[in-house]
């Protein structure tokens, strides 16, 4: 696999924060997370849950590269990050109430292992097509669920930021698990909700099918949400697979 990963900003305290370890063992690992809280907690949050999930998942059965494996890792790393940033939240003057959202990739030789909690999402593009991976923890994804509102209002509405699940907030979390089985040429899209409030799905796939070379896509998907208002400092990892 190859990868990017970087952040367009636009606040002046950079709530994202992003990972990639495309040589880590047993697994390569990306991670994503978008802090929430006031003054710099946010920051803090996202950027202990990158550190923390990519530390421990590189401390795996190297012996044991399986799916269960990898469900079990990413799953305790995920738990033992909302510990730590819990703990934090509780203790540190200033953090009280910080938490993030995450997602997170592990690449085993013929899939990818997703884990999610709030609205950073992950997508797969495979011949032509973007196909969403994740379904987003939120309010608004609750009233789309229930055919309450479409998600063209979605887009607009002043619930869209209330998230339902994320990393620190109270002392227990479920994270979602979803898995892509992998075919050569595709790619994997980590991102935050700073870049899918700016494009919709429809708008991704059409940058998706310009066919660029990695970092230039990752460019383009952040100009272009810059251009569409860049409202939210964008978090962007891309991933593909190679022969």
């Amino acid at each position: 696999m190859v990868g990017r990963a970087d952040m367009g900003r636009q606040r002046s305290n950079n709530e994202d924060s992003v990972g990639l370890e495309p040589q880590a063992r047993p697994w390569p690992v990306a991670v994503l997370a978008d802090g929430m809280g006031g003054y710099n907690a946010g920051e803090v949050a996202s950027v202990m849950a990158v550190e923390l999930i990519t530390t421990s998942v590189q401390h795996g059965p190297a012996a044991d590269e399986s799916m269960l494996a990898a469900q079990c890792e990413l799953t305790d790393a995920l738990h033992m990050a909302n510990t730590a940033i819990y703990a934090a939240a509780q203790s540190t003057p200033g953090c009280s109430g910080m938490g993030t959202t995450v997602v997170a990739a592990l690449v085993l030789a013929s899939e990818v292992l997703i884990a999610h909690l709030g609205d950073s999402r992950a997508y797969a593009w495979r011949a032509g097509r973007l196909q969403r991976l994740t379904r987003d923890h939120s309010l608004v994804q609750q009233d789309i669920d229930a055919g309450l509102i479409s998600e063209a209002d979605a887009r607009t509405s002043r619930y869209g930021h209330l998230v339902t699940r994320a990393l620190g907030v109270m002392p227990q979390v479920e994270p979602e698990l979803s898995h892509w089985l992998l075919q050569q040429g595709d790619r994997i899209l980590l991102c935050s909700d700073g870049l899918t409030d700016m494009l919709s799905d429809a708008s991704l796939e059409t940058l998706f099918e310009e066919n660029l070379p990695l970092a230039r896509l990752q460019e383009a998907l952040i100009e272009a949400a810059n251009a569409a208002g860049g409202k939210d400092n964008i978090g962007v990892v891309l991933i593909e697979q190679d022969a």
